[in-house]
């Protein structure tokens, strides 16, 4: 079963209040679903109200999703990856080394 991981600095955790299923099916919406998914990384992980803008890029392989979200804050940019996958490690990995851009969709986002 695939497991909700969220990588910021260099800390790797479950995200135990996001259902695996519900980041699939934000991550199938696109764009528009992966919105929901930045403002969780500004909310809770970031701890932030608000931000002057996102870019997002969505990488679908295999049995694995991630989003790797970068937020433009006051005080500089953040980035904050969302990984849905078994072994996330295999993910980062298989997202860093994908030479097909079929895999990767590019989002941006203003500010809130």
């Amino acid at each position: 079963m695939s497991l909700v991981w969220i990588y910021y600095g260099n800390d790797y955790r479950k995200a135990t209040d996001l259902n695996p299923n519900q980041v699939i099916l934000m991550i199938d919406n696109g764009c528009d679903g992966v919105s929901k998914l930045i403002n969780y990384a500004v909310n809770n992980v970031l701890h932030a109200g608000s931000y002057r803008g996102a870019t997002a890029r969505i990488y679908r392989g295999n049995d694995e999703e991630l989003v790797h979200v970068f937020v433009d804050m006051a005080d500089g940019n953040r980035e904050v990856m969302i990984i849905v996958s078994r072994n996330p490690a295999d993910t980062l990995f298989n997202y860093y080394t994908s030479a097909s851009s079929e895999n990767i969709l590019e989002c941006n986002y203003g500010g809130k």
